[in-house]
């Protein structure tokens, strides 16, 4: 067929070809300081630290925030590092009470086990006090045998070295079972509530 005689397929065909070229064309555009609009078929410089938009086809294909000031950046990196500590914590949680329920069929297994976690130190504390009672009458026997006047014999100066070295560190031990217990009973009064919470069980 001659092109040129058919006038009306020509303009068609050359309005197709307008549109597809239309249709791909890409510019990028934002909004200045001053509140002018400027476009491009590649960024514009203005826009490299300012919020822009892609174009394609008379169209908004994406939009691209502005880039973040170092303040804005510490800022979202505190919030991102306060929800991850949230919601590890919120997990850490989830897996305590899985725990519990799994470890106690009812309350009162859950207080025998404390009964008996708390009198296990109970017993090891008494065994501590019972020999830091031992150790001072050492002392008292010992510091009996110090002579009135001149210098200790040596065995006795090295008995109440070790006597006194061994009374701190019995000392040491009987405060750390008394943390102990307190501790143990401050975790089981918790656990004891939250098991309570958890299945709806009577406090007895």
């Amino acid at each position: 067929m001659n092109l040129m005689r058919a006038p009306w397929l020509l303009g068609f065909l050359l309005l197709l070809t307008t549109s597809a070229a239309h249709a791909q064309t890409r510019s990028f555009c934002c909004t200045d300081t001053n509140g002018r609009r400027s476009c491009g078929d590649s960024l514009p410089q203005v826009c490299y630290d300012r919020a822009y938009s892609e174009i394609t086809g008379g169209r908004v294909v994406r939009e691209v925030e502005a880039p973040l000031t170092p303040e804005q950046r510490a800022r979202k990196d505190a919030e991102l590092r306060a929800q991850r500590e949230r919601l590890a914590k919120e997990a850490e949680a989830r897996r305590r009470d899985q725990v519990l329920l799994e470890s106690y069929s009812s309350v009162g297994e859950l207080d025998r086990r404390r009964d008996r976690d708390i009198g296990n130190l109970e017993g090891e504390l008494r065994a501590a006090r019972a020999r830091e009672a031992d150790l001072l009458v050492q002392q008292a026997k010992l510091e009996k045998s110090k002579p009135a006047k001149g210098s200790f014999p040596k065995m006795l100066a090295d008995n109440i070295a070790v006597n006194t070295s061994e009374l701190e560190a019995i000392r040491t031990v009987i405060s750390s079972k008394q943390r102990d217990i307190e501790q143990l009973r401050v975790r089981f009064d918790a656990d004891r509530e939250r098991y309570i919470q958890l299945t709806g069980s009577p406090a007895r």
